[in-house]
């Protein structure tokens, strides 16, 4: 069990409004309001178009953040279905290693450029679809750990983010390697796995399979992280049916499965056994930004009293314009 505090951690991604002073009051508010202390930070090409200004929404506010690379990663798995990780194609495994190079030389300049250790994981997934590799993904993290750079080395860490296995009874949305094939892989690397519970779920169809996983994951010692994003079987106003689309709580949308008690479940499951836990979802576009943080808080409030995060403020708290 993790003696540190958890973090309690926020795809703000999946909820930022378009404008940038819209933006600048969310992320604001996430912090002032006590709703995050870290963010989930999508990686595609780069840290997005000003790296500057996302350290300056960061410094003093997020720290313990993480670098996703899924959005890349399916990316370029569309353009060339061989990328990844676990690809038993050398091009494709070579793109990925260098993606994932790429990446941490990102969170180095952000760490950087806040002063502050701003960034301290990776997630990185068993990449590609239908046809990943266990072997290849373990011959990936032995590179990677021996191309680790001789001063000083990252300020990174590597998580192994679990999403839907492949499986032919299941169309799934990732279908990379199955969680009994990812976990001997994470302890030979020595790095520990991450649940996003609407991924797990699609990944059955079943909104019962997260709780399992995780609990699978205490018992072996490996579980980082739980990140609450919903699913359910009906299409919606974020996607279709079994879509990978970031529901919220069923409270703010009822096709969604995650609801407060199976939250609630799941961290009893986690045992305040992970390094963070938090939440991505997505809101309908028109929200305002006050109208946002209290979707996500809804779900973050649930983590108070597991070691994740202070209670949110309440939704109607005023959030500060200041520079």
């Amino acid at each position: 069990m993790n003696t540190e505090q958890p973090a309690a951690l926020v795809g703000a991604y999946a909820t930022l409004p378009s404008l940038r002073a819209d933006q600048e009051h969310f992320y604001e508010g996430l912090a002032g309001r006590g709703i995050a202390d870290g963010l989930e930070i999508p990686f595609r090409d780069g840290l997005g178009e000003d790296p500057r200004w996302l350290a300056a929404q960061m410094r003093g506010r997020f720290t313990r953040s993480v670098i996703t690379l899924i959005p890349g990663t399916m990316m370029r798995l569309g353009a060339s279905g061989v990328f990844g990780l676990a690809s038993g194609d050398h091009d494709g495994r070579r793109a990925a290693l260098e993606f994932l190079r790429e990446a941490r030389i990102a969170a180095e300049e952000v760490n950087q450029l806040t002063g502050e250790q701003s960034v301290s994981a990776i997630h990185v997934h068993t990449a590609p679809s239908t046809t990943a590799v266990a072997e290849m993904f373990a011959r990936s993290l032995d590179e990677i750990a021996a191309g680790v750079p001789a001063a000083g080395g990252w300020s990174t860490r590597l998580v192994l983010e679990h999403c839907d296995a492949y499986t032919p009874t299941v169309p799934g949305e990732k279908r990379f390697l199955a969680l009994e094939d990812e976990i001997p892989l994470a302890r030979e690397g020595g790095i520990g796995i991450t649940i996003n519970w609407g991924r797990s779920a699609i990944e059955a169809r079943d909104p019962g399979r997260p709780l399992a996983q995780i609990g699978r994951l205490v018992s072996e010692g490996l579980l980082e992280g739980v990140v609450f994003s919903g699913a359910g079987p009906a299409a919606n106003e974020f996607g279709g049916p079994w879509a990978d689309a970031h529901l919220p709580l069923t409270e703010d949308e009822p096709t969604s499965l995650m609801d407060a008690d199976e939250v609630r479940r799941c961290l009893r499951a986690a045992e305040g056994a992970y390094s963070y836990a938090g939440a991505k979802i997505q809101v309908p576009g028109d929200a305002t930004v006050d109208e946002r943080l209290a979707r996500v808080g809804h779900v973050m409030r649930l983590l108070s009293g597991h070691g994740a995060a202070p209670a949110p403020a309440p939704a109607g708290a005023p959030v500060s314009h200041k520079g």
